[in-house]
């Protein structure tokens, strides 16, 4: 007897059933599910992110873009930026990336915005609301079109995951929504050419995943994942997985040999420490202690893709203190990714086709890259690297709302259950809520540095990020000489709790000492930079403080010193050739020796040619043919300097 198919429980009189469909008299082809669907997952996630358009540069955006030597150069900087590393406009390393796609947008981007962090922003928000989209279209495809309502769940909880807010708000994060938009695109391109015959559309894939690879080499994993994809889910066409496995790996090689070549052009191929302060990692108490912490962050990742709160844009030292093998919490990590490890192949093995496998094999692949197991990266911990492996756990979530709420109905009709709604909107709005709220802390420094040392008291560098820009920043904007002080006080008391957390912080001494000499203690100002400097002997801004200091105590020959200590170990720097000069213009004076104010000159040129913005050259520079009785080079200083207004911060 042949098997009875499931039918609907629709039922209709037998002689309406009995009559031929009538004709729809609308001719004009209809807007397909997808395409709808494609649109509202856009618009909400541009509506999701909208409140960003306001906010300014934050955190690395200064490095990357604003303080930027390349990028300020604007649309002209487009062919040096792809023939140099990426941190090349804002210093030199030995040891750099090559991500030119995010930056050559950056450039054209300050272009066409006079340097406003508003179109950064915007765009920001166009290529995640494309990266849902073709996250969406992808799973479409993946699943055949039978699993639609799976499909558009998995990206609306992708769009509206709040672990995504740093990836979103941070402009320079673009790296890594370029990566994904290009990523899922090739996956799209490769997936047309399976179904249909056409070259462009593998040609079009292989050129996307370049794309993505010019992005950010997160996608380096896809190699495992390409393969798994063409040859065990949508395996109907061994010929065309081959030939797009081959264009995958071909992609590959062609971006690692161009990226040699740049990186080695510069030096900056080579392996370099990590930093400490940067990965916690780098230096263990043992090698046990570091696997367990390991273990610990990979456990961290998983609470936070369930429970996304609170969210901290910087996880240093001592907010994931080392732990061992014996606690709880590293042990319940260990079982639950060594079970999903094996439950992910064990489903695989039992049906190449299984969904569920998918999920957690494609998880687990794009967070290995970030574990620091197989190899340190440059930090233990962050939200950004979640963004691709948060994919995977989406899709893992939103079928098992659809199979055990939805009673294993896949079409789109599911999600407007009961039981389905009554989980899904919940979720929704409160996700919804925290990314509104936390795209608001990304303001700018001093607001996403104040909300999040409240949840990370102890994380040393944090508190440097706030101390510093208190002294720095808010207090150099301020007029009032006695709210000043306030401000600067204020950050004191963070510089001070981070050395307290990590009391060889180097960074926080020599800010600390540079605080205060700005409130004129000299003597604590040079302890604290003497300080840095015996924590780090090649650290130019303690010697540059050091300098500064010993001038305000009229030891000009051991200001004098340090300059040439720092041109010794930089000889760029434009903070020690300016020094130079005024060290030199006083020596005049107080010797009576005009001939120190031509040395003076010589130093001043060279600290305009190292930088022609630097303001206060331009004063040491008058005070010099002042002294030397050239009255109209020194109106001719003097004005470039009043015409340069105050220093810009």
């Amino acid at each position: 007897m042949a098997k009875k198919q499931n039918q609907p429980n629709i039922s209709r009189p037998a002689a309406v059933a009995a009559q031929p469909a009538k004709q729809s008299t609308n001719t004009k082809p209809g807007m397909s599910l997808a395409t709808k669907l494609c649109i509202l997952l856009g618009i909400i996630a541009f509506l999701l992110y909208a409140n960003t358009l306001g906010n300014g540069y934050v955190l690395d955006d200064f490095t990357v873009i604003k303080n930027n030597a390349i990028i300020t150069k604007g649309m002209q900087a487009i062919l040096e930026i792809f023939g140099t590393p990426y941190r090349r406009g804002w210093f030199e390393s030995h040891n750099d990336l090559y991500r030119p796609l995010s930056l050559a947008m950056f450039a054209t981007e300050w272009q066409i915005g006079g340097g406003s962090p508003w179109p950064g922003h915007f765009m920001n928000i166009l290529v995640f609301a494309g990266g849902v989209i073709f996250l969406f279209l992808f799973l479409d495809k993946l699943f055949e079109g039978k699993r639609t309502a799976v499909a558009f769940l998995a990206a609306l909880l992708f769009a509206l995951h709040p672990i995504h807010t740093e990836v979103v708000a941070n402009i320079k994060s673009r790296d890594e929504l370029l990566c994904f938009f290009f990523a899922f695109l090739s996956l799209n391109m490769f997936m047309d050419y399976l179904k249909g015959d056409k070259m462009k559309h593998l040609v079009l894939g292989a050129l996307c995943f370049f794309l993505s690879f010019l992005s950010k080499e997160t996608v380096i994993s896809f190699i495992g994942v390409i393969p798994f994809i063409f040859f065990f889910y949508r395996n109907e066409d061994k010929a065309k997985s081959i030939k797009i496995t081959a264009a995958a790996a071909i992609v590959t090689v062609l971006f690692l040999g161009i990226r040699y070549a740049v990186l080695s052009k510069y030096d900056a191929n080579t392996s370099s420490e990590v930093v400490f302060m940067d990965n916690i990692l780098a230096k263990p108490p043992s090698a046990i202690a570091a696997f367990a912490t390991e273990l610990l962050i990979l456990g961290k990742y998983m609470k936070m893709l369930f429970v996304p709160y609170p969210l901290i844009c910087d996880y240093s030292y001592n907010s994931i203190p080392f732990t061992t093998l014996g606690d709880p919490f590293v042990i319940l990590s260990l079982v639950a990714y060594a079970g999903l490890g094996v439950y992910g192949i064990y489903r695989l093995v039992k049906t190449p086709k299984d969904p569920y496998a998918f999920a957690i094999l494609f998880f687990m692949a794009t967070i290995a890259l970030f574990s620091n197991i197989p190899f340190l990266i440059g930090a233990a911990m962050a939200e950004r690297f979640l963004f691709f492996a948060s994919a995977g756990f989406c899709l893992a979530i939103a079928m098992l709302v659809v199979q055990f709420l939805g009673s294993g109905v896949w079409d789109m009709p599911v999600l407007q259950t009961g039981k389905v709604m009554g989980v899904a909107v919940p979720v929704c709005l409160v996700f919804a809520g925290i990314v509104f709220n936390r795209n608001k802390e990304w303001l700018d420094n001093p607001t996403l540095f104040r909300a999040d040392v409240v949840n990370a008291p102890n994380d040393a560098r944090l508190n440097y990020y706030l101390g510093t820009e208190l002294v720095t920043e808010n207090a150099a904007r301020e007029g009032n000489p006695v709210v000043r002080n306030q401000i600067i006080n204020e950050g004191m008391t963070y510089l001070r709790k981070a050395i307290e957390v990590y009391p060889i912080y180097d960074d926080a001494h020599a800010a600390l000492g540079d605080a205060y000499f700005k409130i004129n203690q000299f003597d604590s100002a040079e302890v604290h930079n003497v300080r840095a400097l015996q924590l780090n002997p090649k650290f130019l801004v303690a010697m540059n403080n050091l300098a500064g200091v010993y001038f305000m105590k009229h030891r000009i020959d051991e200001s004098i010193r340090y300059c040439k200590m720092a041109l010794a170990q930089s000889p760029k720097f434009v903070n020690a050739y300016s020094n130079l000069g005024l060290c030199y213009n006083t020596l005049a004076i107080n010797n009576h020796d005009p001939a120190l104010f031509d040395t003076a000159k010589q130093y001043l040129y060279k600290a305009i040619s190292a930088n022609p913005q630097f303001r206060s050259t331009y004063e040491n520079m008058m005070y010099s043919y002042r002294g030397l009785g050239q009255a109209d080079s020194a109106r001719k200083y003097e004005l470039i300097f009043k015409e340069m207004g105050q220093p810009q911060n």
